[in-house]
């Protein structure tokens, strides 16, 4: 080697082998061995130094490939992880969501039924004399104002005990029929409550609560 050239303090010589050597290992067409020991000889570069330069390298070779399994590993966790919270939200909410789509339809029947009643009450309300008729305008607009019904309900019971429907039974009849219609519908929005009741409940709970926007279901039910 031309004595004029340039020679490398240790510190920078360490750092052009710790390059020949990752160039060595992770290419091909790398330095070789032969090659790099005759350069780090060059250099005055003992052995002793050389094995080290190429000991560090390997570390940090096999300290990058360890944290890169460490976080595929991770990230296939993760993935399983999320994979069974949507499988097992999903399971979980199609059940208490289908409860509360039926009892949603089953409040909406029995109401539809009666809502029904009313062309009979108001046929009912042509042939009664002007107090009857009276009683029976006070049910009738209780209906067509209130989304339930719930309001109609006590003066169906006052009516069931009015001695001036005792002896019509057709209109006793109705009065009955309508009745039975108002509980039906108080019953059956409590079982609507509870279902709604249960899915919020669940929709709520971890880790439902990170799948639950994935699978697309509400945050609650729906009110009545």
């Amino acid at each position: 080697m031309n004595s004029m050239e340039k020679r490398l303090d240790p510190q920078e010589a360490e750092q052009v082998l710790r390059e020949a050597v990752r160039l060595q290992q992770e290419h091909e067409a790398g330095i070789p061995q032969q090659v790099l020991e005759q350069s780090a000889a060059e250099l005055d570069i003992s052995p002793e130094q050389l094995r080290e330069a190429m000991r560090r390298v390997e570390q940090e070779r096999e300290q990058r490939a360890r944290r890169l399994r460490n976080i595929l590993l991770a990230l296939g966790v993760a993935t399983i992880i999320m994979l069974l919270n949507l499988l097992y939200g999903h399971f979980a909410l199609s059940g208490a969501w289908a409860e509360v789509q039926l009892r949603k339809a089953q409040v909406e029947n029995v109401v539809q039924r009666r809502q029904e009643l009313i062309p009979r009450l108001e046929s009912l309300m042509q042939r009664v004399n002007d107090a009857q008729r009276e009683r029976l305008q006070q049910v009738l607009n209780a209906l067509r104002q209130t989304a339930d019904g719930q309001s109609a309900r006590p003066t169906l019971e006052q009516l069931l005990r009015d001695p001036a429907f005792q002896s019509d039974r057709l209109a006793l009849a109705l009065m009955y029929e309508m009745a039975g219609a108002e509980n039906r519908i108080a019953v059956e929005r409590m079982r609507y409550a509870e279902a709604a009741t249960r899915y919020n409940r669940l929709a709520r709970r971890f880790p439902v609560l990170l799948a639950r926007p994935l699978l697309g279901y509400p945050a609650q039910a729906p009110p009545l």
